[in-house]
């Protein structure tokens, strides 16, 4: 099954998944667990919660939409089971504010979230979708999905118990990977079927060099390597700008990681565990991945050399990977109906590709474009390295 062509059929079971899914990142823990601190990198528990609902409520069930002359994007039909749009619409409510407003307690939340289920489900059975409809069911589920994985980071931010079965995955050993250089073809064609993201459209085609490519993702003990050879202390392998962010946040280990008399231990939510040599780093900046580059004489893959590598080597259920790009949109893009998806975060986010332990299958594609702020170290995020040439 492709996750980005499902039938209705599909889809009604994909929501399904994607709402357990959600249950599973959130219902076991207590009421006083979901009152979070807070942070600018996660979101209220029941906040987070409405909002999934909301998202698939406004794009399944109240349209036609159009774009307002305040720039935000308007559903003719009101809102009947989560809402008001101002407080639920990440576009229109600032964060900090979601911390202030009041909230749905837990009984009536997921009483409002089940009955949304069901209108979504019930109107892609009982009509013929539209291309819109499918679209907007498609983004309903991934959008879900995203926030599962979002409602796993938190818990690790937290120090609170992973969600039931999560576990990370050991890097495989293998030698690496030389591919050949020329023309390639990124992305989604503009009259490819399927769903895109905006950001994946029109798929540009570019020229590479050949290089070569590690075949997976760096593990805990190559970084360790680097830590002990006071990687972190010393400033050839810290140029630039990402040497401001070190000087304010030099820690001369990655975070959630700390010294013991037999090495390292590793944070893994609520416990702290001897460090997996074999399963790859996570938790580090793209600033932390360069330097881990700059010591061992290569440097990130461009998205580009990533997208092309990907078919070749073991990626996914691992860590999302830094690349070496800035954010940034093909040329002939359009936003889409979602228009605040991609937009707003241009040229000021690092491109990552590939998918985490946390990350839903649905989501797994070598096409799609993830994005976070490159000093971010609380998401789910490693890296691999490249050389040209060899």
């Amino acid at each position: 099954m492709n996750p980005r062509r499902l039938t209705p059929a599909d889809l009604v079971a994909a929501l399904d998944e994607a709402r357990r899914a959600t249950f599973a990142a959130s219902l076991d823990l207590s009421d006083a667990q979901w009152m979070v601190p807070y942070d600018p990198g996660i979101q209220p528990t029941a906040w987070d919660l409405a909002h999934v609902a909301w998202f698939a409520e406004f794009w399944l069930l109240r349209g036609p939409h159009r774009l307002g002359t305040d720039a935000h994007v308007h559903a003719d039909r009101p809102a009947r089971f989560v809402g008001p749009d101002e407080c639920y619409d990440s576009a229109r409510i600032a964060h900090r504010a979601r911390w202030q407003m009041p909230l749905f307690r837990r009984e009536e939340l997921l009483a409002r979230m089940q009955d949304q289920l069901a209108a979504c489900q019930q109107a892609l059975t009982t009509r013929a979708p539209t291309r819109d409809d499918l679209y907007h069911a498609h983004f309903a589920v991934f959008h879900e999905l995203m926030h599962v994985e979002a409602l796993a980071w938190t818990r690790q931010l937290l120090g609170l118990p992973a969600p039931p079965g999560m576990s990370m995955a050991r890097v495989p050993v293998r030698p690496p990977v030389s591919l050949p250089g020329g023309e390639h073809r990124l992305g989604i064609a503009e009259d490819e079927p399927g769903f895109a993201f905006d950001n994946e459209r029109p798929g540009p085609t570019v020229q590479l060099l050949p290089f070569t490519i590690d075949p997976a993702p760096v593990s805990n003990d190559q970084f360790a390597a680097f830590v002990d050879d006071r990687g972190y202390e010393r400033p050839e392998f810290w140029p630039g700008a990402a040497g401001a962010w070190l000087r304010r946040a030099r820690r001369h280990l990655p975070v959630r990681w700390r010294h013991t008399n037999g090495g390292h231990e590793l944070r893994w939510f609520d416990a702290w565990i001897p460090l997996p040599p074999a399963e790859p780093v996570v938790h580090v900046s793209a600033y932390e991945a360069e330097a881990y580059c700059r010591w061992a004489g290569r440097r990130l893959p461009t998205a580009a050399e990533w997208e092309v590598a990907a078919p070749h080597v073991h990626w996914g259920q691992t860590v999302w990977e830094w690349t070496a790009d800035a954010f940034a949109p093909y040329a002939g893009f359009r936003p889409g109906p979602y228009h605040t998806y991609s937009a707003p975060w241009f040229h000021h986010q690092r491109e990552l590709r590939g998918g985490a332990f946390a990350t839903h299958g649905l989501m797994h594609d070598h096409r799609y474009r993830n994005f976070f702020a490159p000093g971010r170290t609380d998401v789910f995020a490693g890296f691999r390295t490249v050389a040209v040439g060899e």
